[in-house]
């Protein structure tokens, strides 16, 4: 199932690169979401967040199967594209009952007039034989609410 988000920051790629790794702005859109940290590290331009997220609003179909949280562990690790922007790896993985759950792709950070364009695309995959695709269709939900709530935060911190 694909992933596809595009949003404009009026903040340069750097800026908004420097919020992204900050573990306080981690930490901040964890709890946006209502999620339970685990653990947060950032090395450089490298984070890792592992949380504990609620299921709240997943499809009825599926909260029988998922309880009412699972664990979810979020890596990037940025590096320059060469021209002014960054791009990182999207990897962002669970498991559920023994399913693997992973949305993979890129992020990237542009320059353009007035600030950065950031970029997500991806595929999101879950190994779920008979309801994969419902799944992954519910996941693909749940990061656009992630994306906006990370969003909302950011415009905050750049303001």
């Amino acid at each position: 199932m694909p992933l596809d988000s595009s949003v404009s920051y009026p903040a340069s790629p750097d800026a908004v690169l420097a919020v992204l790794t900050d573990e306080q702005f981690l930490r901040d859109r964890a709890a946006a979401l209502n999620a339970q940290v685990q653990e947060v590290t950032v090395t450089g331009h490298a984070t890792t967040t592992r949380l504990s997220a609620p299921t709240a609003g997943i499809p009825p179909v599926f909260a029988r199967f998922v309880g009412s949280a699972v664990a979810v562990v979020e890596r990037s690790t940025w590096t320059s594209d060469g021209e002014g922007g960054h791009r990182s790896p999207l990897d962002v993985e669970s498991e559920v009952f023994g399913r693997e759950v992973r949305v993979t792709g890129e992020r990237r950070l542009r320059p353009e007039a007035g600030g950065t364009r950031a970029t997500i695309t991806g595929d999101v995959r879950v190994d779920a034989p008979l309801v994969g695709r419902q799944a992954e269709n519910a996941v693909r939900e749940l990061m656009a609410v992630v994306l906006r709530k990370e969003e909302e935060l950011l415009r905050a911190r750049l303001a």
